[in-house]
């Protein structure tokens, strides 16, 4: 039985959203970094009985106090931060989204690059008939009722007769190409991950349109335009339930859960890149295929083990991504997170930060905090790191631990 059936809603969840631009470097890699080891701790400031049931993402206004709250039914919740916590302001509800049963619902959400001038912001999720993974372009202005009516399809994606409510469309980013990239599960068929003439199992990447129709332009430069029987929205193939995306300057961090054997971290660049689901899980010995940067097995418990508040019997993994934290900005962590990737599990509740190298390649991962069901993880203007879980529905601060 494939794994994520036993959760009801494995389905995860941890934005990642820091976009910013370079090239990959051949510069040596880095061996010092300062020690990060369970120096941080979190508070809880929003309970369970004010936010949406089963949230799965938070994300700031770009520059701003306020952040939205999304709930997998389809709710959406407004709050600012305050003095003593966050107040709220308003919700509405995504239409077509219930009854979300299982993994699917409404899943991820990402502000436009351009948002202060333009007002848009992007989300996705499957039906809660199970037939479409979408993406929908909201305009924030005017009333919660005229935001809804603003709402347009940017793309919809069919799931081909899935067997479970399972391997949607989970997470969204922008590049600092500017391009929105999306990941596309499987859909309970890991046989599809590997066609190219459906959009399971990928990466995708495309510009969406920001006319009032809504609908997307394909990027010229992606990597399989013009070739016979494929999809040219395609980034990459080969991924089963990838359920988190960051980006960092010009590469996208992919966490992709296994199914019984790892736990996956890919890296993407332009170019194309097969993931190997399913001809393989973790690393790849058949040629064709990248290896994943960063992989946890399920036989070697250390994760958990090198967790100080680690309580979990359970043997469920879900590895997820909170985001590349920005190097040479103030913050309140004495600068302890610059140029790390945060890297989450949501069930077993461990959260880690790995060094950025100048490659790309993930180094020095430490653990950081625990945090039980994480599903997603932002940062308000200040630096200051929020996260959203899901077993229930509550919000978190990060704080850095008293000496």
């Amino acid at each position: 039985m494939d794994r994520i059936t036993c959760f009801g809603f494995l389905f995860l969840m941890a934005l990642v959203l820091q976009s910013q631009s370079c090239t990959s470097s051949t510069a040596p890699l880095q061996t010092e970094w300062p020690d990060i080891y369970d120096k941080f701790t979190t508070t809880r400031i929003v309970a369970p009985e004010d936010l949406p049931p089963d949230a799965t993402s938070l994300r700031f206004f770009p520059g701003s106090e306020d952040f939205l709250i999304i709930g997998k039914p389809g709710q959406v919740y407004h709050f600012s931060l305050d003095t003593v916590g966050a107040h709220f302001l308003g919700q509405f509800i995504v239409p077509d989204v219930a009854p979300a049963p299982a993994e699917i619902g409404l899943t991820g959400l990402v502000f436009h690059p351009k948002f202060v001038t333009n007002k848009f912001l992007f989300m996705c999720y499957t039906t809660g008939d199970n037939k479409f993974n979408r993406i929908i372009r909201l305009k924030w202005q005017g009333t919660y009722a005229e935001i809804v009516s603003s709402i347009r399809t940017v793309i919809e994606i069919d799931r081909i007769f899935p067997d479970e409510p399972q391997h949607g469309i989970y997470d969204l980013c922008f590049g600092s190409d500017g391009m929105l990239y999306a990941a596309n599960g499987d859909a309970t068929q890991p046989e599809l991950s590997q066609k190219k003439d459906v959009l399971l199992g990928k990466l995708i990447r495309i510009n969406p349109d920001l006319d009032a129709d809504g609908g997307y332009r394909i990027p010229l430069d992606n990597p399989f335009v013009g070739e016979p029987d494929t999809r040219p929205e395609i980034a990459a193939v080969g991924l089963r339930t990838p359920f988190r995306l960051a980006a960092w300057r010009d590469v996208i961090y992919i966490a992709d859960v296994g199914e019984n054997s790892f736990e996956e971290i890919e890296r993407y660049q332009l170019g194309k890149h097969n993931f190997g689901w399913p001809e393989c899980e973790g690393y790849c010995e058949s040629s064709g295929f990248d290896a994943p940067v960063f992989t946890i097995s399920h036989a070697d418990p250390y994760y958990q083990t090198n967790d100080p508040s680690s309580a979990s019997t359970s043997n469920r993994l879900s590895i997820s991504l909170g985001f590349a934290y920005p190097e040479n900005t103030a913050d309140p962590y004495d600068d302890l997170l610059d140029g790390r990737l945060i890297i989450n599990d949501v069930f077993q509740g461990y959260v880690r930060a790995a060094h950025i190298q100048p490659d790309g390649v993930l180094a020095n991962d430490q653990h950081i905090f625990h945090l039980d069901f994480a599903t997603s993880m932002d940062m308000r203007p200040d630096g200051t790191i929020y996260c959203s879980t899901i077993f229930p529905s509550q919000i978190f601060r990060v704080d850095l631990k008293a000496d």
